[in-house]
């Protein structure tokens, strides 16, 4: 993907589609410079990459940000910038050039180098004062390919719906949605939720859905289309997309990798856990877990707001392996679940902590009934010796607060905050949505309603706090109308 300021789009009759490179000339000139730059100073680079930027500053830019993915950058200096501004820094500000050359002459010093290496090592750990140290170049058709697949992706994020059909491949197809955690429906085709249809854009959805991108693409006949949600004249439009394999578009032909998994099991307890959407994170081989002089690396870990988890998978091994692993879980710092084949020759007694016997799948709820726990446990903890709560704020994030008082955003969700009401993922104080009430009282048309939440960091769930309701026309909001107030005589007993 691109960063969507760099997208560069055709629309025209209600369809809209990537302007797809074809000229591999301009490709050919980032490269060239990219490989001129190698070893010298980002800033240099940059600068050479403006002076060709003219009209096509998006595509130079973004043919530049496919191949600085593929640079290493490192100081320009074998000092460490940050111990040298910080020693320049403690002996305080100079006045005067001699001042300032004094000043140099000490760091020399303390150093052991010349005034000149401190000059050059001030800054040298700064984005553009690093060095291109290394650089793999791609041809210029290769990166004309992998443009114009970004180009597809980074639109995509904006699809409140993406549709395709292939002729093979369905196999990789459907392991790989599952493994993305993407939300999915058969009918006549496959249907994939598409990031704007959340109620909130996700960034990590738009990020599954990209990667979903190359491997339909490795089938030989395929074809996708999609509804955009873009601006037109500067008003919401949906837009349709349309893309196949008949297109002739220089695209990449090979789908991107995907993570390894030692065994079918794993990828499938992965694939069942992801598509949950607990807000914990799962990760394959996690942290290592030190047990007694040796260490353990668990098959997956779990982490949310400071509590870690781990997950253990005993298979089929020799019993050679079986009585070292037994010996080191036996030893093992943290709290780590094991899953063992039935099929082995133990029981339960041999395992430390919780144990899960399996066949050919891994059971979920056990493990989600762990974690509930964990988190149960750590809100309860939290709550017991959560102090007085005080806020300055007129709207303050229910994580930003949970960051700063180091806590769980839930344990926050479980208490009353005098003055304040949680809203979704905010913390508003009441007075302020007074005064936000009286600021939209004037206007029913849905979009200017929009306008003012917007520049004030609210979302339209604050609405039906301060007694509003949308009207909707179809898909589409169009204004907001007072909500009816029911007098206890009009509810009917039950």
């Amino acid at each position: 993907m691109l960063p969507r300021e760099l997208l560069v789009v055709w629309k025209r009759k209600g369809s809209i589609r990537p302007r797809y490179l074809t000229d591999m000339k301009l490709a050919e000139e980032v490269i060239q410079i990219f490989q001129h730059h190698l070893d010298k100073k980002y800033k240099k680079l940059l600068l050479k990459l403006e002076s060709l930027e003219g009209d096509n500053f998006k595509v130079v830019r973004g043919l530049s940000a496919l191949l600085e993915r593929r640079c290493t950058f490192t100081p320009s200096s074998k000092l460490s910038g940050r111990e040298v501004r910080s020693f320049l820094f403690e002996h305080g500000f100079t006045k005067t050039i001699q001042e300032r050359e004094k000043l140099l002459e000490q760091a020399a010093q303390q150093f052991q180098v010349s005034k000149q290496q401190i000059e050059e090592a001030m800054f040298s750990d700064l984005e553009e004062e690093q060095l291109v140290s290394e650089f793999k170049p791609l041809t210029p058709e290769e990166l004309v390919r992998r443009y114009n697949l970004s180009l597809i992706q980074t639109l995509l994020f904006d699809a409140l719906e993406f549709n395709f059909k292939v002729e093979e491949n369905y196999q990789h197809i459907f392991r790989q949605i599952k493994y993305l955690g993407l939300m999915y429906e058969i009918n006549n085709g496959i249907h994939v939720t598409g990031p704007a249809s959340l109620f909130k854009k996700n960034r990590k959805y738009g990020t599954s859905l990209a990667k979903l991108l190359p491997v339909i693409m490795k089938a030989k006949h395929w074809k996708i289309h999609a509804k955009i949600e873009t601006l037109v004249n500067k008003e919401p439009r949906i837009l349709d997309f349309d893309l196949s394999s008949e297109n002739n578009i220089l695209l990449p032909d090979i789908a991107e990798p995907t993570s390894h998994f030692d065994s079918d099991v794993e990828q499938q307890f992965y694939n069942d856990f992801t598509s949950l959407n607990l807000d914990w994170e799962i990760k394959r081989e996690p942290d290592i877990v030190k047990a007694g002089t040796s260490v353990v690396i668990p098959d997956f870990g779990f982490y949310k707001n400071n509590m870690a988890y781990f997950l253990e998978i005993v298979g089929f091994w020799t019993p050679e392996y079986l009585e070292k692993k037994i010996s080191k879980l036996k030893e093992a710092q943290a709290p780590i679940t094991v899953a063992v084949n039935e099929n082995l020759n133990c029981k339960k007694e041999d395992f430390p902590g919780d144990i899960l016997f399996y066949n050919n799948k891994i059971p979920i709820m056990p493990i989600v009934k762990i974690l509930r726990e964990m988190e149960e446990k750590q809100i309860e903890k939290e709550r017991q010796t959560l102090g007085e709560i005080k806020i300055t704020e007129d709207i303050i994030s229910l994580q930003k607060l949970a960051n700063k008082l180091n806590i769980n955003p839930k344990t926050l969700s479980t208490i009353e905050i005098p003055d304040y009401i949680i809203i979704g993922d905010q913390i508003i104080s009441k007075n302020f949505l007074e005064q936000i009430k009286e600021e939209i009282k004037p206007y029913q048309d849905y979009a200017k309603v929009e306008e003012i939440l917007s520049s004030h960091n609210l979302t339209t769930l604050v609405l039906d706090y301060i007694g509003y309701k949308v009207v909707w026309q179809g898909l589409h909001p169009i204004k907001i109308i007072e909500k009816e107030i029911r007098n206890e005589t009009d509810i009917e007993p039950k």
